[in-house]
């Protein structure tokens, strides 16, 4: 009888991410060769496959009328999967270290020993905090008030819980800071991997994140040319940081495509 797994990597994507699932599935290889979970690739219409993984792709928006959100595309990609738990990633996450497979066998084995516990952040790039003390060695819990309670790095969820924060009218960007506000008066458990830089790191280390609005993370070319990998950078260009004001008033124009949904969960 073969056992069924605990978890499913969920490597969120699309369509118009395709050059980056084989450097993805390369890195995620080398840093993490212990990892037996099945993959399933959260794509729209397109089928894709690596020799590398037990790897599926969900293709969600298959049928559909029109392109569906990015939260309905992670909804419908939620609903695909059978296993307790799963590990959320995104295609651009090329992880850049030994992954600390310990620290995630502990994670998992805390969340289905206690349902009540619906998440764990295991990268240095989830929330903010504050954070408190936990019963469990290790784990920290990520406080009700926290900035970017909910976020879209890498974690373990438990499938229902993140489908829960979900509404079909967002994006990402609205879905981390909408999806935050809802998190701050619900109750559920979080829990955030504890780690020192000195002692190993977070459990999973990626640069934050591969691509930025369409365009090459400038530290991707070395890592990729480290690695042997060719990449055409120069079709998607490099991303040069716009001044902060200009980042910001980007975030504030995302959140006014749903000026009547956003404003409802601010105020």
């Amino acid at each position: 009888m073969i056992e069924r797994p605990d978890v499913t990597l969920l490597v969120n994507s699309s369509d118009g991410f395709e050059d980056c699932w084989a450097p993805f599935v390369h890195f995620l290889r080398h840093y993490w060769p212990a990892c037996s979970y099945p993959v399933l690739l959260n794509t729209e219409t397109k089928d894709w496959s690596s020799p590398d993984v037990e790897l599926r792709t969900s293709r969600v928006g298959t049928g559909a009328a029109e392109r569906l959100s990015w939260s309905d595309c992670l909804i419908r990609a939620i609903d695909q999967v059978d296993t307790p738990l799963l590990l959320y990633f995104q295609e651009d996450y090329f992880i850049e270290k030994p992954v600390r497979d310990d620290v995630i066998s502990r994670a998992v084995q805390l969340m289905l020993e206690h349902p009540e516990l619906g998440h764990i952040a295991l990268t240095r790039h989830g929330s903010f905090g504050p954070f408190a003390p936990s019963p469990y060695h290790g784990f920290s819990v990520i406080g009700q008030n926290a900035r970017y309670r909910i976020s879209t790095q890498a974690a373990l969820w438990r499938p229902d819980v993140l489908r829960s924060y979900l509404d079909p009218r967002e994006n990402g960007w609205m879905f981390e800071i909408l999806g935050t506000r809802r998190a701050s008066k619900r109750p559920d458990l979080f829990f955030v991997a504890d780690f020192d830089d000195a002692a190993g790191g977070p459990a999973i280390d990626y640069t934050h994140t591969g691509i930025i609005k369409g365009q090459w993370h400038e530290a991707m070319p070395t890592l990729f040319t480290r690695h042997g990998l060719g990449v055409d950078f120069a079709r998607r260009g490099i991303y040069a940081e716009p001044p902060y004001w200009r980042r910001k008033w980007a975030v504030l124009r995302k959140l006014a495509e749903a000026p009547v949904h956003s404003i409802r969960h601010f105020f």
